[in-house]
């Protein structure tokens, strides 16, 4: 009696710093202006369901996030507290599957110690307070190593040798997988995981090859759809590459665990924390432990080293793509700080200083750096009807578009082309450009130049030197914290 209503308590605790963790970041939603990725996901969610499959096909971007989405903002629009309120509610579901996991399958305290550290991220704020699918793909991830337990758990215990039992069990797995995989392609990193974890445990697949089989057969047939679109992005990404660059060695393995946690201070405990449980394991020889501490650790090892390993080949290893991993890192943290000290009345000592560390360090917001909207606004008071305003690169133009004009962000074009958008701007002298040579020089009285980082993509576009050549500089601004806005007047003026 004593023992449930010690873990009760602490169920009660965990679950008010999940409804916590939603009320705090719900009041933040919109304090980042749409920007970076954002439009890209708001602006297709417009789209009727097959475009949005066609157009996100030839791309990088699997659909169902975009489809959930599209029906959500058919409800509450498309306004930043709106499409963003979708990530924090998956956010806050993915913090109650962390609990449990941790209640289910390890103990009571590192369930508890899992949901502070996953609500106290900062990492996992960014992403909670975002329109894209990494929320999703959090929850997912999550999701799909509850239900993969709970196939595992028990696994000694007598075999069903009924076919329909086996695969109603089999279901949930088959579905969240299924949804995981159409929800980031990096969500095959957890069917693997999932794969070798069972092969070097010869013992599962005695007793669950069954339901193993069942789920692999029928996460192919459901994804049998995008069959063809996976085998070429991978040969896309053979013959081209990525976008990224190879890892710069050790330092980014430090760069990544010091994101999972804050801040620098934060990141050398968690490292001390790790480096403890391993030596203690070590030292006492505890060689074996539960199965579902050995899963926690080889989810986080294999999904983390793997993708660092294949990122000198093909770069991958960037903080949103190690989605899977960074759950797993807050479970095995929690494993640890619970592991190190068994004394009853100093085991708490541990725990209290991470989770501490963590809740210190804490943001209930973190920007995205983009003042978007006080750059268009600065432009709407600064332009006539005569005057030509420029925009670098082309791909800005859909962030542009959305807080310049909602009506015009509601244009596609069934290609993906942007060709709506870009001709609704230039009925207002507002044009995109990529290089120098897509500026109308002569005629042009009075100019504005908004620059959104033009170099990083086009580094020898040459648009602010032919400016500068051919105008006078009449003004300046920067908007943090990429834009730079440039004001320009006619040399015969």
């Amino acid at each position: 009696m004593k023992v449930a209503f010690h873990d009760k308590r602490f169920s009660i605790i965990a679950l008010l710093l999940v409804f916590l963790h939603f009320t705090i970041k719900v009041i933040y939603l919109d304090k980042n202006d749409l920007a970076g990725d954002e439009p890209f996901s708001v602006y297709h969610a417009q789209m009727n369901i097959s475009s949005i499959i066609e157009l996100l096909s030839t791309g990088n971007n699997p659909p169902l996030y975009e489809i959930i989405l599209h029906i959500w903002i058919k409800l509450f629009g498309i306004n930043e507290y709106s499409v963003r309120f979708l990530s924090l509610l998956f956010s806050s579901i993915t913090a109650m599957y962390i609990f449990l996991i941790g209640r289910k399958f390890l103990n009571i305290h590192i369930a508890f110690y899992a949901v502070i550290l996953f609500i106290s991220s900062n990492y996992h704020t960014y992403f909670a307070q975002e329109a894209r699918v990494y929320a999703l793909f959090g929850l997912l991830c999550t999701m799909s190593m509850y239900h993969f337990l709970k196939l595992l758990s028990n696994y000694q215990a007598s075999k069903h040798k009924n076919i329909y039992i086996v695969f109603k069990r089999s279901i949930p797995l088959i579905l969240i997988n299924t949804a995981l995989i159409y929800a980031h392609y990096f969500g095959f990193f957890i069917l693997i995981t999932q794969l070798v974890f069972s092969f070097v445990n010869l013992q599962l697949i005695k007793a669950r090859w069954k339901s193993l089989l069942i789920i692999g057969l029928g996460i192919l047939i459901l994804y049998i759809p995008n069959i063809v679109v996976i085998f070429q992005r991978i040969s896309d990404t053979v013959d081209t590459g990525t976008w990224l660059t190879a890892p710069n060695g050790i330092h980014a393995l430090y760069d990544m665990v010091r994101k999972f946690s804050n801040a620098p201070v934060v990141a050398t405990f968690v490292l001390l924390t790790f480096a403890a449980a391993l030596v203690k394991i070590i030292f006492l020889k505890k060689t074996k432990l539960p199965l579902p501490h050995q899963l926690i650790c080889f989810w986080f090892v294999l999904i983390f080293f793997s993708m660092f390993i294949l990122s000198y080949w093909y770069p991958m290893f960037l903080d949103r793509y190690l989605m899977p991993a960074s759950i797993a890192f807050y479970l095995l943290l929690a494993i640890c700080i619970d592991f190190i000290i068994q004394k009853s009345r100093i085991k708490f000592v541990i725990p209290l200083i991470i989770c501490g560390l963590f809740i210190f360090t804490a943001k209930p917001f973190i920007s995205n750096k983009r003042a978007v909207k006080q750059t268009v606004n600065y432009i709407i008071e600064n332009k006539n009807s005569n005057t030509q305003v420029y925009i670098a690169p082309k791909n800005f133009s859909l962030t542009f578009a959305y807080h310049f004009d909602r009506n015009i962000f509601s244009y596609f074009d069934s290609d993906g082309s942007y060709k709506s958008i870009e001709a609704a701007l230039q009925q207002a002298n507002i044009f995109t450009v990529n290089n120098a040579r897509e500026i109308q020089i002569n005629n042009t009285e009075e100019l504005i130049f908004l620059d959104a980082a033009v170099d990083l993509i086009y580094p020898k576009n040459n648009i602010k030197e032919t400016l500068d050549t051919n105008f006078n500089l009449e003004n300046k601004q920067h908007f943090h914290e990429i834009f730079d806005l440039y004001i320009y007047k006619s040399n015969s003026r």
